[in-house]
């Protein structure tokens, strides 16, 4: 039988199930005593902390890459560039986004070094990611993209619409809606190629930035069409939900009013339910759903 870490342990990962994805590496690592084991069960521990840092068990994650730290081999070359961008994913998800910076900085160093491009891809996003001024995260971006797009790894080249999105993200916090359709319309070609199952994302992020541009009609049609597909696939769509309320409760200042206002209650009351813990760490804005979703007046 092959062995999952083998085949690649990346395969293994399900970000959205990190307990299960835990679940999972903590049975592979029971597979791996063996001497000649030793790399990659340092690597495998890397990715055991990554999910504990996205649970939110910062102290765990962090007791692990300590772990790790004690036991690297000089030879180790993987396991060392991910020690370094994991310590710096749990500092900055847990608050310290400056401290993170030279995590991802070595990162970076040492990918690059051992030719490893798709995990240099990675550290360089990050390092992008604590960068406070969106302009020159943008700017960061863009050589980064550059980067991926020169790489001969695939795995690295795919990493382009997830770029391209961190960008319209940073064009967003800068105010510039026009550059951020392009960048987020030019993420979804790229994830049509590279990652069709992110596909749907990036046309929610490509009509949620049309809604905030005023091009309503065009944003409903979108996200219409988002709806229909999450319905064909069986899963909820909760963001699709939470936009066609936000679409109905603007358009409900025009023709048509009352049924304008009468779906944007529906669809608030759908993505309430959906979203509770999502957004637990925003009550604000799930006490606007529920207030709307009670047809109550908006702020």
């Amino acid at each position: 039988m092959t062995d999952p870490i083998d085949a690649n342990f990346d395969a293994l990962w399900n970000y959205d199930d990190p307990a299960g994805t835990e679940a999972r590496f903590l049975e592979v690592r029971l597979t791996l005593g063996a001497a000649e084991d030793h790399a990659r069960l340092m690597e495998l521990d890397t990715q055991i902390a990554r999910t504990q840092g996205l649970q939110g068990r910062f102290n765990d994650a962090l007791a692990m890459l300590e772990t790790v730290q004690v036991a690297l081999r000089p030879e180790e070359a993987r396991a060392a560039i991910r020690y370094e961008l994991e310590f710096g994913r749990v500092l900055r998800s847990s608050g310290s986004p400056e401290a993170a910076r030279p995590f991802f900085e070595r990162a970076v160093a040492l990918a690059e070094a051992a030719g490893e491009d798709r995990l240099a891809v990675d550290a360089r996003h990050m390092v992008a990611l604590v960068e406070p001024d969106p302009a020159r995260r943008v700017s960061l971006m863009l050589s980064d993209l550059e980067f991926a797009a020169a790489s001969a790894d695939p795995d690295a080249r795919s990493w382009r619409g997830t770029l391209w999105t961190n960008i319209g993200m940073a064009f967003h916090e800068i105010g510039d809606l026009d550059d951020a359709l392009d960048a987020f319309e030019t993420a979804a070609g790229f994830w049509e190629e590279d990652d069709p199952a992110k596909v749907l994302i990036a046309h929610w992020m490509v009509a949620w930035t049309l809604r905030l541009q005023g091009k309503l009609s065009e944003a409903l049609a979108t996200q219409a069409v988002l709806e229909r597909a999450h319905a064909q696939a069986g899963t909820p769509g909760a963001y699709v939900q939470e936009e066609l309320g936000e679409l109905h409760l603007a358009l409900a200042n025009g023709p048509d009013a009352e049924d304008h206002r009468r779906l944007a209650r529906i669809y608030f009351a759908r993505a309430h339910g959906l979203l509770q813990e999502d957004l637990a760490g925003d009550p604000d804005r799930l006490a606007r759903m529920k207030r709307i979703a009670d047809g109550e007046e908006d702020d």
